[in-house]
């Protein structure tokens, strides 16, 4: 078996303290395009243990919405003043026939892009949407749009998102996501913003005025 080597550390602690019975862990062996491939679930604490970037201290709080073609950010302080606004584009990843696997990559490049800028202009929390309680997707009237929806894999990046800004220590709460894009374009027309980076701001500030969004504590 062949991995990169700054993961040795992490492995053998996880066999040590497997077999000590402190800790569990699950693996399956995935068998694809003639290759074997050993898929290992580490907990998240061992995780951070070895790759954690920092520890988050700021007062401001960032926002994320997530689009197939972009990210958008929105930081604001605890007024609900919005101190910058940030958007990492990919817009290549829509195209017809463009591989998914590079997309996703592409995707989280950017989302990783934007939370170090987080981390390093005074942000201490971050705010994602809480998608389980969107119960189906939105589709439109346009084929194009609805392939997108459709091909975006909204869940997974924010699996990675929590992960990437559990690195850098931030606090990660999910806000519920219910009419930030219909408030987005009404919204937006006041404060200037496109309606994405509307989105971004509303979820920020639900989490400025209201307690009422869920503390992230770990991966299921």
């Amino acid at each position: 078996m062949l991995f990169s080597e700054r993961y040795i550390p992490l492995v053998n602690e996880l066999v040590e303290k497997s077999l000590r019975k402190e800790l569990s862990y699950t693996a399956k062996i995935v068998f694809r395009d003639g290759k074997i491939y050993l898929h290992i679930s580490v907990p998240i604490e061992l995780y951070l243990k070895h790759f954690r970037k920092g520890v988050a201290r700021g007062s401001l709080i960032a926002g994320f919405d997530f689009n197939s073609d972009r990210v958008n950010m929105v930081i604001l302080d605890e007024l609900g003043v919005i101190r910058d606004v940030k958007t990492e584009w990919f817009p290549e990843v829509t195209s017809p026939g463009f591989p998914r696997n590079k997309a996703n990559v592409l995707r989280l490049q950017a989302l990783a892009r934007l939370l170090e800028y987080a981390y390093h202009h005074g942000v201490g929390v971050v705010v994602f949407e809480d998608l389980e309680r969107i119960k189906k997707r939105r589709y439109t009237r346009s084929r194009s749009a609805n392939r997108r929806i459709t091909r975006f894999p909204r869940r997974r990046l924010l699996e990675h998102a929590i992960v990437i800004a559990m690195k850098y220590g931030f606090k990660v709460y999910l806000a519920n996501p219910a009419y930030t894009s219909k408030l987005g374009e009404e919204l937006g027309k006041l404060v200037g913003l496109d309606r994405h980076t509307t989105s971004a701001y509303i979820l920020a500030l639900r989490a400025v005025q209201s307690r009422h969004f869920e503390l992230y504590t770990g991966l299921s």
